[in-house]
């Protein structure tokens, strides 16, 4: 019996891209390891999401909609992969680095 389609189309028999479908090579996980920041488990909820990134509800969305994670649905369940908060994390700590601390007290 064929198969409807091959392993790089989906069912409408589009084109799946590696991004779009969630594969990273080897060297974007090693640079963003979710052992590194303590994620041991591989997806989390968005009410762990939340306690392990030690932000509120809102601003996790407001990631979401600026495209800087990406959410999975799971039947009703909103996931978010380790590797994925990892990166977050990881870009963060470039934002943080890159930017300049105020001097204080503040001079006048």
């Amino acid at each position: 019996m064929t198969r409807p389609y091959n392993s790089k189309q989906n069912r409408e028999g589009t084109r799946i891209d590696a991004k779009d479908n969630g594969a990273y090579d080897s060297t974007e996980v090693d640079r963003a390891d979710p052992r590194v920041f303590g994620l041991l488990k591989a997806a989390y909820t968005v009410k762990e999401t939340i306690e392990v990134l030690s932000i509120g509800r809102t601003s996790l969305y407001a990631a979401i909609k600026r495209g800087d994670l990406k959410p999975v649905k799971f039947g009703k369940k909103t996931l978010f992969f380790a590797v994925d908060l990892a990166f977050f994390l990881r870009s963060l700590r470039g934002v943080t680095s890159q930017s300049k601390t105020p001097s204080w007290p503040p001079r006048k």
